[in-house]
């Protein structure tokens, strides 16, 4: 297992909550995805040290994973990263490298096909909103290959493993992929407010078109506003691990922040609960449609 330093401890890069097992539950190839969730900063990440950690928190889904806590008494299996998304994003492609924050930037052992660029949101981020630097350094190949190695890559080779699982003992496989946005655009793209749920599939891509209408039907019924494709198609691991031609489907989900935290301070707020209950409910649904769609 691979580890990284927090605090001088050793911690898993990765975890895995294998709730299938460990409680008995009827499996169903239904599985979460938890890329920028994690909590854990790591002693080598090197971070400017005026940054305010409120600041650098600021791009990470905290608190996701605990929205979805149903997903134990459900006897779902979920992969977390736990580190924080600015450290190394796994819902990036690993050749998008921002060559400007390396040394040698042109020497990199590997491609370079830059995307987020002018916002710092590339493999390794640069900026968080958009203007305030998360290095005052510049990067150097040996401590960014050690990320890749020790976080990138185990994290899906968990996921295919995973899902491969699932695959072969149900013949289908089924995947939420697990994320939070802001409540309003970024300044490339006006500012406007966005939906509270916003589903993506790639446009009918990644899924099968009836998860997608059973994910945001649910959703509506709960009261929210939802919008499928309205603001993120999904990002690589929704293109890498969406193939409904074999029927293999992965949904990527978005909850508006302002819903169940201030984002700013980056606390809980007063409706926390009402929206974890909300999301229980909801992936109970999804298990039911998940349990249907396999004869379980």
């Amino acid at each position: 297992m691979a580890n990284i330093q927090v605090n001088g401890q050793p911690i898993p890069s990765v975890s895995v909550e294998d709730n299938i097992r460990s409680n008995g539950k009827l499996s169903v190839p239904l599985l979460l995805s938890f890329p920028h969730s994690g909590e854990s900063y790591p002693d080598d990440f090197g971070t400017n040290p005026e940054l305010p950690f409120e600041i650098l928190d600021f791009p990470n889904d905290r608190y996701v994973n605990e929205l979805y806590e149903s997903r134990e008494e459900l006897g779902l299996l979920s992969v977390h990263a736990n580190f924080p998304r600015t450290y190394i994003d796994v819902n990036r492609n690993q050749h998008n490298i921002d060559i400007d924050m390396l040394t040698d930037g042109e020497d990199w052992y590997g491609r370079i096909h830059p995307n987020g660029a002018k916002t710092g949101t590339t493999l390794f981020w640069s900026k968080s909103k958009e203007v305030f630097d998360i290095y005052a350094r510049k990067l150097s190949h040996t401590e960014l290959k050690r990320r890749l190695a020790q976080c990138f890559v185990p994290y899906h080779q968990l996921m295919t493993y995973h899902i491969q699982q699932a695959y072969q003992k149900h013949g289908k496989a089924f995947i939420l992929d697990c994320h939070s946005m802001t409540q309003f655009d970024g300044r490339l793209r006006g500012r406007k407010q966005r939906p509270e749920i916003d589903i993506g599939d790639r446009l009918g891509q990644s899924c099968n078109t009836a998860f997608t209408e059973c994910v945001a039907d649910t959703f509506s019924a709960l009261g929210y506003d939802v919008k499928t494709n309205g603001r993120f198609l999904g990002g690589e691991i929704v293109l890498h691990y969406g193939w409904p031609e074999i029927d293999q489907n992965i949904l990527q989900i978005e909850i508006r922040r302002d819903l169940y935290m201030d984002e700013k301070s980056r606390k809980k707020n007063q409706r926390f609960e009402e929206v974890q209950r909300d999301c229980g409910a909801a992936l109970a649904e999804v298990k039911a449609f998940v349990k249907q769609s396999v004869n379980l």
